[in-house]
C-alpha cells in the first residue's frame, strides 16, 4: 500500500514536472490565494510588499520579497527597523512564511511587531529561474546543489538586505534546508557570522541519516533510478511549480475529490498527524509546493541519507571530485565552527530533522558556547514548523520576544 500510494504521488507530479508552463486561461480556484505570488498573497492580506531581484556571484537572480512594515501603529513609526530574515525549506518558496492567516503566519506576525521583514528565495525555485546567460530550459542552468545556495545564495541575498537597510546584521530564520545551508555557511566561512544577530533554526537538519517516510524511499529505493536518468539525460529540474500542480491542487485539495489525500501526502513527507494543520489551507499550501529545484539537489540529498554525513555533492566519479574538491571524495562540513548564537526548535514527531539526527550530530557537534537554547516540542512534524496552528504561539512570538528585547524595540 505504502509503496502504491508513494509511486501515485510520483505519478502525478512528474505529469506537473513536464508539463506546458503556459497556464490555462480558466482553472478554478477555491481559494484566491492559490492562484496568487507571495508579494501578492502580502498584498491581499492588507501589507505592503516589495520585490527586490539580487544577483549572485556566479550569475543566477533571485527574488526577495520585503515586507517594510506591519499593520499595527507601531511598526509604521519612522526610522530603521531591525531586520529579519525567512529562509524557506527544500522544495519551498517565500510563500511559507505567507500562507496562513496573518495571526498565524511568521511574515505577518514579525511585521506586525515592528520588524523590516525580509522572504528568501533559492535558486531554481519559483522565484529563482533566471541567470545572467543560462537558459533554464538548458541542463547546464541546473547544475547546482544546495552546496552552491551556501557560497552563493545566501552571500548575495544577506548582504544585499543588509547594504538596501543599512544594517550590519539581522535575524535569521531557517526552516529545514534553511537550516542546513546556514549551518554549513556558518562552519564553512567563519567571518559571516557578523552578519548574523542571532539563527532561530526550525525543524533543523544537519545528518538525514535516520530519515522517515516519502523521501526515506525516494532516496534508499528510487536513488539508482534518479542517478541513471541524470547520467543518461542530463540533470535538470526536480518537481517544479506549474499550471499542473495549481490544477491538482484546485481538484484534488479543494474539496472536488477530497483533501484527504493531500494532507496524507503532507504527512507522508513531514512526520505523523498532530492536529495541527488547518484543513481550509492546505490548497493554498500545495498550489505553492514544490516550487522546484535541481534533480542534482535532491541527488545531495539522496546521498546524505544513504551516507549519514554532511557532505558535499559527490560527482559519482573520483576524477570529477578531484576537479571540484581537490580530493577523491566530497569534504564534509564541520558543524562544530559554527560561532553564531542559535536557537534550535525540534520535535520527536519531525520525519525529516529526526530526533536522532539531532541527538546523534547536531547537538554533539554545535559548540555549546552558541548554542543558546534547545527547544524541544512535541508533536511538530516537519511542516508545523511553518504551517501549524500551534506555530504562532509556540514558535513566533518567542522568538519575536527574544528578539525585541535584544533589539531594544
Amino acid at each position: 500500500m505504502m509503496k502504491s500510494l508513494i509511486l501515485f504521488v510520483v505519478g502525478i507530479y512528474a505529469v506537473a514536472a513536464i508539463a506546458v508552463r503556459s497556464e490555462p486561461a480558466h482553472i478554478l480556484k477555491a481559494d484566491p490565494e492559490e492562484a496568487m505570488t507571495a508579494p501578492e498573497m502580502i498584498r491581499f492580506w492588507g501589507y505592503p510588499a516589495e520585490v527586490v531581484s539580487v544577483t549572485t556571484a556566479d550569475g543566477y537572480i533571485l527574488e526577495l520579497h520585503r515586507i517594510p512594515w506591519g499593520k499595527t501603529a507601531a511598526s509604521q513609526l519612522p526610522g530603521k527597523k531591525p531586520v529579519v530574515f525567512l529562509q524557506h525549506g527544500l522544495e519551498c518558496a517565500s510563500d511559507n512564511w505567507v500562507e496562513n492567516k496573518p495571526e498565524q503566519s511568521a511574515g505577518f506576525m514579525l511585521a506586525d511587531a515592528g520588524f523590516d521583514v525580509w522572504l528568501g528565495n533559492m535558486r531554481g525555485n519559483t522565484y529563482g529561474k533566471a541567470h545572467v546567460s543560462l537558459d533554464p530550459k538548458k541542463e547546464k542552468f541546473w547544475e547546482f546543489s544546495w552546496d552552491e545556495m551556501v557560497q552563493y545564495d545566501l552571500e548575495a541575498n544577506i548582504d544585499h538586505v543588509l547594504n538596501v537597510t543599512g544594517q550590519d546584521s539581522l535575524y535569521y530564520i531557517g526552516h529545514s534546508q534553511g537550516t542546513l545551508t546556514m549551518f554549513s555557511k556558518l562552519s564553512s566561512d567563519q567571518a559571516f557570522a557578523k552578519k548574523i544577530k542571532k539563527f532561530f533554526a526550525l525543524a533543523p537538519v544537519g545528518t538525514v541519516k535516520y530519515i522517515k517516510g516519502l523521501l526515506e524511499y525516494v532516496a534508499k529505493f528510487l536513488y539508482p533510478e534518479v542517478e541513471i536518468i541524470d547520467d543518461i539525460l542530463g540533470s535538470g529540474e526536480f518537481l517544479p511549480a506549474s499550471w499542473v500542480t495549481k490544477l491538482i491542487s484546485d481538484f484534488v485539495c479543494s474539496g472536488f475529490v477530497g483533501n484527504d489525500l493531500c494532507d496524507d501526502i503532507m504527512f507522508m513527507i513531514g512526520g505523523p498527524e498532530s492536529n495541527q494543520l488547518n484543513r481550509t489551507r492546505t490548497p493554498v499550501y500545495t498550489a505553492h509546493a514544490p516550487a522546484g529545484t535541481s534533480t542534482q539537489n535532491i541527488l545531495h540529498w539522496a546521498q546524505m541519507v544513504l551516507t549519514g554525513k554532511v557532505e558535499k555533492y559527490d560527482y559519482r566519479s573520483s576524477k570529477k571530485n578531484q576537479q571540484h574538491y581537490g580530493s577523491s571524495k566530497p569534504p564534509e562540513y564541520d558543524f562544530t565552527l559554527v560561532n553564531a548564537p542559535v536557537y534550535l526548535y525540534w520535535s520527536d514527531a519531525d520525519w525529516l530533522g529526526d530526533k536522532k539526527d539531532i541527538e546523534e550530530y547536531l547537538l554533539p557537534n554545535l559548540p555549546p558556547q552558541y548554542l543558546v537554547q534547545n527547544n524541544f516540542l512535541a508533536d511538530f512534524n516537519h511542516l508545523d514548523f511553518i504551517w501549524g496552528l500551534n506555530a504562532a504561539k509556540m514558535i513566533y512570538e518567542p522568538i519575536i520576544d527574544i528578539c525585541k528585547k535584544d533589539a531594544g524595540i
